[in-house]
């Protein structure tokens, strides 16, 4: 016959302490879970929920990164620049920006600022074509802003960003100071009427060099999103308005109106073999894109 061992009394003391401990320690692991907050995805045609947002490098990316620009120095023509007040992707073989994403509220506009100098980018690789102010010298090209010294009026730090030859292309002094920038101007109007502003501008095209080191664009473009001010683009209630343009780096454009040179995101797909908004969520995607079609 088999006789049952008996333990003896500290060693059965001990055992029936740590079932009591892991009981409670299930128990409390039960209520937590009871208590913690689920979270809650919600996800319609106009707020997109905090899953479905992208991961963001800077608040200035909204809009997505439309060439997949990356900050690895080998990568010489889609060079990925994070900035304080803007970001860039940046090409070495034209020696300007493929294009540059900004984000414009009413605190980044002030009154004029004394103008800074146009400087190289010290966040280029040194390995890279370094643009100078003096590569343009002489060319009867203006120094043209893609992130516009006037959005940046509230910093003076920020400014200077803008003066940075990584944010500099050239532009014709009838694109730079008439259709170009009544655009800027028209974009502004939106930021001081209580919205928030995500741009996003470049250039393509060539149509010869500046002292063999920078390429002179045939267009300079632009996209602009507006959204209630202090609402971020995904989970903004109503989107206001989306409008692009494709504007020729020519002279003799000084009476056109911003506006003649409104295009569809579309068309402006075609025309620079960029994909905009593309890390969005499919919905908002899609309607960004119809609201570029409304004029």
């Amino acid at each position: 016959m088999m006789m049952a061992m008996s333990l003896p009394l500290h060693l059965s003391l001990a055992r029936s302490g740590a079932c009591f401990l892991l009981l409670s320690l299930l128990l409390l692991l039960s209520g937590c879970e009871q208590l913690m907050p689920q979270p809650t995805v919600h996800t319609t045609d106009t707020a997109i929920g905090e899953a479905a947002r992208p991961s963001l490098q800077s608040p200035h990316l909204a809009l997505g990164n439309p060439s997949g620009a990356t900050p690895e120095p080998i990568n010489f023509d889609n060079f990925l620049i994070i900035g304080n007040g803007l970001v860039i992707s940046y090409n070495n073989s034209r020696g300007t920006a493929n294009w540059v994403a900004w984000r414009t509220s009413l605190s980044d506009l002030g009154d004029n600022l004394a103008r800074p100098r146009f400087e190289v980018d010290p966040r280029l690789p040194k390995n890279f074509n370094l643009i100078q102010h003096r590569d343009y010298s002489g060319s009867g090209y203006d120094r043209g802003h893609l992130v516009p010294s006037a959005d940046r009026f509230g910093d003076a730090a920020l400014n200077a960003e803008t003066f940075l030859m990584t944010n500099i292309a050239p532009q014709t002094r009838s694109l730079n100071q008439y259709p170009w920038q009544r655009f800027e101007a028209y974009s502004r109007g939106l930021v001081r009427r209580g919205n928030d502003v995500y741009s996003i501008a470049g250039v393509y095209g060539g149509s010869g060099r500046l002292r063999t080191r920078v390429t002179v664009p045939t267009n300079f473009w632009k996209i602009m999103v507006a959204v209630p001010a202090g609402s971020d683009l995904y989970s903004a209630e109503v989107v206001l308005q989306v409008v692009a343009v494709d504007m020729p780096n020519v002279p003799n454009i000084d009476n056109s109106a911003w506006q003649d040179y409104r295009v569809t995101i579309a068309e402006l797909e075609k025309r620079t073999g960029l994909r905009f908004f593309a890390e969005l969520p499919v919905s908002l995607r899609e309607g960004l894109i119809e609201l570029s079609r409304q004029r």
